[in-house]
């Protein structure tokens, strides 16, 4: 084949730059008629391109128009004529093949050639087509170094190229087909057959159609073979004849159809072609069929049932059945051992199968007790043989039983401890099954609620039933009072279900009735307003019934012999007896003193008779006695003389209970250590408490200057103990404030008072010169004045205020500040003392202690502060003497001056 065309792949012209002499060697005529410019001008080139060959330009393809008949052919000699339509090609006999060279193309070489031109070489894609024509030639041997080398063509014919030489290898010819089927084949049952067509490798070839057909039975399934080379087909034996299976297909030739041209010159000058070509490749192959054995297996279901209730019969059909299945049920038997398939059958029946798969018997209601079994039968045909399910299968079983009913009723709902009580049994469903019946009797119980049938019965027996019909229990006394409830019920023996009855039904329960009595004790029989009492109750004649106790408590009554459980109680409430024991009521606490009675009743109740305790037991009653306390406090501490004073009383111990007190006022005193409550008091009077908390005494003006002091006294009587408050009491003690009266003109006397270690002994004020003793004074009640030491020197210190270091009150010092007899008393510069001054107090101790003044300020005497006198408040020191203008008609200076000074 001579050519100088360009090889044009994947739609691009690829010219190689190689010398343009042909180095080929020469057909011994080289002038190709069908060559113009190394082109092929006989118009029989296909599908393919012309490339630059180190040997001259080649064509690259397949061949087509010049064989007539064949769509495609490849070229067998290279360097040879373009061939021609005209050549008239003739088919050559196949074998003997051999090239240019005169050598021979081996066998495996041709055969491999016919499978890649069959399988690869009938298409319209140039590579492809020129993959094919490279491969060609490289199995004649006639080609020169580099001249088929798909490389020097164009790189991407390389894998084309391998590819093909791979599967030539493996798929090509002869060929044979493979057929596998099962070792044994039975009539109606189906079957899958393996086909494979093989090369002479033994190589399965892939995607292949088959045309298959089939003898003696129903053909279906696949025609092609998968990726495997495997294909699979499904027979179904239509009978006892053999099954014969005709496999087809078309598979390449195995040699190569080659065509040579027959005019002279063309014969000795011109290629040879080869073209595609296939054979019909056949077998047929058989198999026995044997007749089908049919599978049966059934179940009974279900496995029990009651007498009238319906059963069947599960049947599962393996094999290819296609006729009528009879099945009888047998029965009763009075067990499994006794089982027999001779006798008439109970029920019967038949079904049509329409090949393998789960079939039901018709419904059988059995109406007798007993063991039945179902039997199955097929019969011979010439298909199959016959087949019945054995008697002695446990699966086939029915078991048929029976389910007693039972309604009972005890014989007395209530019953005294004294009368027996049995239970009634109706006992239907047996069909003449003989039971034992078992009955229990559970109990006591507090309430018909509380019944659970748990634990164990408080009596069992047992009563034999040898059919349906009526039957009665033993009779039985129940002696503890309680609730009780008969529960029957039958175990499952022989074809008899068990049954057991309702436990708590409302028909079967009794109560033995309790009569119930309450002994009771008062928790405390002497007590007072406030406290809380409680009564302790022992509850007998219940049992373990459950009841409510109200418990009324009545009162006060003045007298133990007005005491009467009518009316309206003072307290009611209630607990819950569970049985026979020992309670104890809710606290009661008491507000008013008097009598007090407990009462306890039961109303009758489901199960219990009514109970009331007798009213006013001895043990039941308690008397509140009063015992009152009175914690007072004096309306002021200090007050100016001409005030009112009363008395503010903080009563307890009383509850609500109404009572006198007698009030008493003594003074005026000299000071608190010479008070007293005896002879005739300053005022008296009455007053009445309607229970505990506050009362206040009338108003009582003091005229006169000095101490009082109240007194209270709670009138006593039968419920109230009398009380008698302290004398003197500090907070019941109130001052009628005296005057200061230390000037010039003045005249005092001293009222001594009593000394200790804590009283100030001297009283120094260094900014203004004061430095003077201190002696203690008290009150002077007739002239109404604080009782200074008429020695102008010395100082008076109230010993019935506040001690220095005491924590509260004032410490109060009096002193002179002038004498028209004697000049300048102690306390004459006084008044020039200035706020953040120091002052120092020496007590009898011998101890010092310092003070800061704060304030110094002039008071009219008659508005001097009460506080001066007070022993409450912050602690203080508190420095008083006259001052202001002298007024010649009193002969007084009318102010106070008062220094005020704090701890330092």
């Amino acid at each position: 084949m001579r050519v100088n065309l360009a090889f044009a792949l994947l739609g691009a012209v690829v010219v190689f730059a190689l010398p343009s002499a042909s180095l080929a060697k020469d057909p011994p005529n080289p002038n190709d008629p069908c060559s113009v410019h190394g082109r092929d001008a006989c118009a029989t080139t296909g599908v393919g391109s012309y490339s630059q060959s180190p040997y001259g330009i080649r064509w690259f393809g397949d061949y087509r128009r010049a064989v007539a008949g064949e769509a495609q052919t490849f070229c067998l000699d290279l360097g040879y004529w373009y061939p021609s339509a005209g050549y008239r090609f003739r088919a050559v006999a196949p074998g003997g093949l051999r090239n240019r060279e005169n050598e021979p193309v081996s066998l495996g070489s041709q055969q491999r050639m016919a499978y890649a031109i069959w399988a690869d070489g009938r298409t319209n894609d140039p590579k492809r087509q020129a993959a094919v024509m490279l491969y060609v030639h490289s199995l004649m041997g006639d080609a020169r170094p580099g001249e088929v080398d798909p490389a020097r063509v164009h790189p991407a014919l390389v894998p084309l190229v391998e590819q093909l030489a791979r599967d030539a290898s493996r798929y090509h010819g002869p060929y044979r087909i493979e057929v596998r089927l099962p070792d044994r084949l039975a009539p109606g049952k189906q079957i899958t057959a393996t086909v494979r067509v093989l090369s002479a490798t033994g190589t399965p070839l892939p995607d292949l159609a088959l045309s298959l057909s089939a003898e003696g039975a129903a053909l279906s399934g696949g025609a092609r073979s998968n990726a495997s080379g495997v294909a699979t087909v499904t027979l179904t034996p239509s009978g006892a004849e053999a099954v014969r299976l005709t496999v087809k297909g078309t598979v390449a030739s195995t040699l190569p159809k080659v065509y040579a041209p027959t005019v002279p010159a063309a014969a000795r000058n011109g290629q040879r072609l080869a073209a595609p070509a296939s054979e019909i490749l056949s077998d047929t192959f058989s198999a026995s069929v044997a007749k089908v054995r049919i599978g049966v297996a059934s179940v009974a279901t279900p496995a029990a049932v009651l007498v009238g209730e319906a059963g069947g019969d599960r049947v599962r059909i393996t094999g290819p059945l296609h006729d009528t299945v009879t099945w009888k049920a047998f029965g009763p038997f009075p067990s499994p051992g006794a089982i027999r398939c001779s006798r008439a059958p109970a029920a019967g029946g038949s079904f049509e199968a329409a090949g393998p798969g789960d079939y039901a018997t018709a419904a059988v209601s059995f109406e007798r007790p007993g063991w039945y079994v179902y039997k199955e039968t097929i019969a011979e045909t010439a298909a199959h043989e016959s087949v019945s399910t054995p008697c002695t299968d446990a699966h086939e079983r029915v078991r048929v039983e029976v389910q007693p009913r039972v309604r009972t009723l005890v014989s007395l709902a209530r019953v005294e401890p004294s009368a027996v009580v049995s239970d009634r049994l109706v006992v239907g469903g047996l069909l003449d099954q003989a039971v034992i019946v078992q009955v229990a009797l559970y109990g006591p119980y507090p309430e018909a609620d509380a019944i659970d049938c748990a634990g164990k019965p408080a009596w069992t027996g047992s009563v034999a039933v040898p059919k349906d019909g009526e039957y009665t229990t033993t009779p039985l006394v129940l002696k503890t009072p309680g609730f009780y409830v008969y529960r029957e019920s039958i175990p499952a023996q022989g074809f008899v279900r068990a049954v057991q009855t309702a436990c708590a039904d409302r028909a079967e329960t009794t109560v033995a009735v309790g009569h119930p009595k309450i002994v009771t004790r008062v928790s405390a029989q002497q007590t007072h307003p406030g406290a809380s009492i409680s009564d302790r109750a022992v509850v007998s004649g219940l049992g373990v019934l459950t009841a409510s106790v109200r418990v009324d408590l009545w009162g006060p009554f003045a007298t133990r012999g007005g005491i009467e459980c009518s009316g309206t109680p003072h307290w009611t409430g209630s607990f819950l007896a569970r049985g026979d024991g020992t309670y104890t009521t809710a606290p009661v606490q008491l507000s008013r003193a008097g009598f007090y009675v407990y009462q306890e009743s039961i109303a009758q109740g489901a199960g219990s008779e009514a109970f009331t305790a007798p009213c006013a037991e001895r043990l039941e009653t308690a008397v509140a006695r009063a015992q009152p306390r009175v914690a007072t406090l004096a309306s002021a501490e200090v007050v100016l003389p001409g005030a009112t004073l009363f008395d503010r009383m903080e009563v307890s111990g009383l509850g609500v209970t109404h009572a006198a007190i007698g009030i008493q006022l003594f003074g005026p005193f000299a000071s608190r250590a010479a008070m007293r409550c005896t002879g005739r008091p300053f005022w008296s009077g009455r007053v009445y408490a309607g229970g505990d908390g506050e009362v206040r005494s009338p108003p009582v003006r003091v005229r006169k200057v000095g101490f009082y002091t109240f007194r209270e006294r709670v009138l006593g009587t039968a419920l109230i103990s009398e009380h008698t408050a302290q004398c003197a009491v500090d907070v019941e003690t109130a001052l009628a404030r005296p005057l200061i009266i230390t000037g010039r003109g003045d005249t005092t006397r001293s009222v001594a008072a009593k000394a200790t270690p804590l009283a100030p002994a001297r009283v120094r004020l260094p900014s203004v010169g004061i430095d003077a003793p201190i002696s203690p004074a008290g009150i002077d009640v007739p002239h109404g004045i604080l009782g200074v030491p008429p020695n102008i020197h010395r100082t008076a210190w109230w010993a019935d205020g506040s001690a220095p270091g005491a924590r509260t009150g004032a410490v109060l010092i009096a002193g002179h500040v002038d004498s028209a007899a004697g000049g300048a008393g102690s306390f004459f510069r006084l008044h020039e003392a200035r706020a953040g001054q120091r002052v120092e107090i020496e007590t009898a101790g011998g101890r010092t202690l310092a003070y800061r003044v704060v304030s110094v300020r002039n008071y009219l005497k008659r508005d001097l502060p009460a506080r001066v006198y007070s022993r409450r408040g912050p602690p203080r020191l508190v420095l008083v003497t006259c001052g202001g203008p002298f007024e010649e008609a009193t002969r007084h200076y009318r102010d106070n001056v008062v220094l005020t000074a704090v701890p330092d």
